[in-house]
């Protein structure tokens, strides 16, 4: 033996690609359409099969079999086949139709495929066959990733030329907007038939009355939500400024251009500028600010539901609110009318020494009303790992040979069914626990002085308190000479009902938690009656 022999265990030793024989097969389309007819999967499959054969693989597993864009290589089913074929240490190809079946990424595709190289695995295309063991291979093969690339990006062209065609002519080729259906969407666009829905009737009621220029958006919300069409004020807002309520397509793919569409209008045309163009919409009296009116728009008559509008009596320099429905006699003096909304307003006050209990009390009820489905949601997410465990155990004893093809299909179906049941069941609460705590925190520290908080703001301070506390509004009840509100903000609804309890300790009477629990729904904190009065 020479010297240098002895030094041969230090030499580094070249990375061989494996000569191990099993393989996997992985078969795919771009299309539902070309899944369900099962042609080419088919086909796909019996050539890859063939080759596996002649080349002397052992097929020990099937990946694909379904519709996955390959546009991107976030796929399900490819990235659990990399997965598979990286773990099972057994694998040493990965038999495709075409380099195209496998990837359309390009550089990413040709990324991937070096990196199960290293791991041994080649990946070998049935009707694109190429010595990756070579560099030349290798670059053959990289070329087949950037054509696939490339064709792909042709067909995109193509595509988004067809559809700006397609819409110049009119034709929406989307889900169309609320208030609307498509009710022949199985067929090509141009014999789609887009219709308005019952919802959609009820909405032009909303376009008509925004038109009118006498109700705000909230208004208009609380008037749908009779109707029976719940739709918030943020997304009110964006219907109306969405065109294609009045017939009009504007899209990002045709940027710059207005074509008239062909669905039916659910508001005219000049109604839809009107509600859009500020000088035209709301008369300068509807619109102008009005320190001595906070509450205009924000206070309704109680017996026609309309938002107050209100004046100046110059000779006697005294404002009032008033209805603008034709017959009303809804009238209100200004001074009032704030002096009942500040008693409203000290009635959702608390003093601050009952700060740490009411504090306690409201976190305490908090976690019981939401105890149930937090461990509802822990213990499906228990099981979801526990399933998870089982399918990777699974997937184990198949790369191994332990279990057959027949029953991993079985079983690893019956797993991800399992997996997706539970994830579509579980239900996140809609607030934390510390931001709960802030809420009740800040909640506290304003419900000490809100008259006060109130009296002192500027004007558009008084309407976010205003909004805050009262979210549907106040409506005033003329033939009574009252004020009264159906919904108030759940934090501080909680805190008179408390205050009132907690006066019981004061006097002697014992008071226990559970008391106030009783008063609290899983939907959260609520008023004892229906209607707030004051």
């Amino acid at each position: 033996m020479g010297k240098l022999e002895l030094f041969n265990k230090f030499s580094h030793q070249e990375k061989v690609i494996s000569d191990r024989k099993n393989a996997i097969i992985y078969t795919r389309v771009s299309t539902k359409e070309q899944a369900d007819t099962n042609t080419s999967l088919e086909t796909q499959k019996k050539y890859c099969e063939t080759y596996a054969k002649t080349n002397g693989y052992n097929i020990i597993a099937y990946f694909g079999g379904t519709h996955e864009s390959a546009k991107s290589d976030d796929r399900a089913e490819f990235k659990r086949m990399l997965k598979f074929a990286k773990q099972s240490g057994t694998v040493g190809c990965i038999i495709v139709y075409s380099y195209d079946r496998f990837s359309r990424t390009g550089s990413s595709a040709a990324q991937i495929t070096s990196e199960l190289q290293i791991h041994g695995i080649q990946v070998k295309a049935v009707t694109q066959e190429v010595d990756t063991k070579t560099p030349a291979g290798k670059f053959q093969q990289n070329l087949f990733y950037m054509f696939s690339q490339f064709d792909n990006e042709l067909r995109r062209d193509k595509t988004t030329t067809a559809m700006s065609e397609l819409l110049r002519k009119g034709y929406w080729l989307w889900t169309p907007a609320f208030g609307y259906e498509n009710t022949n969407k199985y067929h090509k666009a141009v014999d789609w038939k887009i219709e308005i829905t019952e919802e959609g009737k009820i909405l032009s009621k909303a376009f008509k009355w925004k038109v009118s220029g006498i109700y705000s958006n909230a208004a208009i919300s609380v008037k749908l939500n009779e109707l029976g069409l719940k739709i918030n004020e943020k997304r009110l807002n964006e219907i109306f400024k969405n065109p294609f309520y009045c017939g009009i397509i504007v899209c990002k793919m045709i940027p710059g251009e207005v074509i008239e569409g062909r669905h039916p209008k659910i508001v005219s045309q000049s109604d839809f500028i009107k509600i859009n163009t500020k000088e035209s919409f709301h008369p300068t009296s509807h619109i102008q600010e009005n320190d001595h009116l906070p509450l205009k728009q924000f206070v309704y008559c109680e017996a026609c539901k309309t938002p107050l509008t209100g004046f100046l009596v110059k000779a006697k320099g005294i404002y009032y609110y008033k209805c603008r429905t034709k017959g009303c006699s809804c009238t209100k003096s200004a001074t009032k009318l704030h002096l009942q909304f500040e008693k409203k307003l000290k009635g959702l006050q608390v003093e601050s020494k009952y700060d740490d209990i009411i504090r306690e009390v409201m976190i305490y009820t908090y976690e019981n009303v939401t105890k149930e489905n937090r461990d509802r949601t822990a213990s499906i997410k228990k099981q979801i790992t526990e399933t998870k465990q089982k399918l990777n155990v699974l997937e184990e004893r198949f790369a191994i040979g332990e279990i057959t093809k027949d029953i991993f299909s079985k079983f690893s179906e019956k797993y991800i069914t399992e997996i997706n049941d539970f994830e579509q069941k579980i239900q996140n609460p809609e607030i934390s626990s510390s931001n709960l705590e802030k809420a009740i925190n800040k909640a506290l520290k304003m419900s000490s002085n809100l008259h006060e908080i109130w009296d002192s703001g500027n004007l558009e301070q008084k309407r976010k308190l205003q909004q805050l506390l009262f979210p549907s509004g106040l409506g005033y009840d003329k033939q009574n000479d009252r004020v009264q509100t159906t919904r108030v903000n759940s934090l501080f609804s909680a805190i008179p009902l408390m205050t009132r309890d907690l006066n019981k300790i004061k006097s002697g009477e014992p008071v226990d938690f559970n008391q106030f629990s009783a008063r609290v729904t899983s939907s959260g904190f609520k008023p004892e009656t229906s209607t707030a009065v004051m």
